[in-house]
């Protein structure tokens, strides 16, 4: 019991660990996998961040994404909507907007 930690959501969190929880049928690991995709969030607002995801397919893909206006928009005339399911990011290798869904995630660099 030490390495236990409390851990509280609120507003979007609370339904997004819901659909996680849903979608992979482990409420323990729901918890992690929102505090992964919310850091991953966090971080691409200001830098170009490497991770890697599972895709629907099975497939695994390794990306370089960032959400920074100053780099995405230099690119693009678009964007991507926000969802509470998935993650949009720019890929800086491709040039172009492409999403994961937030319980795909495997690991944020």
């Amino acid at each position: 019991m030490e390495n236990m930690a409390i851990v509280t959501m609120k507003g979007k969190d609370l339904v997004r660990a819901g659909i996680i929880a849903g979608r992979i049928e482990n409420p323990m690991v729901a918890g992690y996998l929102l505090a992964q995709g919310n850091e991953l969030r966090k971080r691409m607002l200001t830098s170009v961040v490497e991770f890697w995801f599972s895709k629907k397919d099975g497939s695994i893909r390794h990306a370089f994404g960032t959400t920074m206006p100053s780099l995405a928009k230099a690119y693009t005339a678009g964007g991507a909507k926000a969802s509470i399911k998935v993650i949009p990011f720019f890929d800086v290798e491709i040039g172009q907007w492409r999403s994961c869904q937030i319980q795909s995630l495997i690991k944020v660099c």
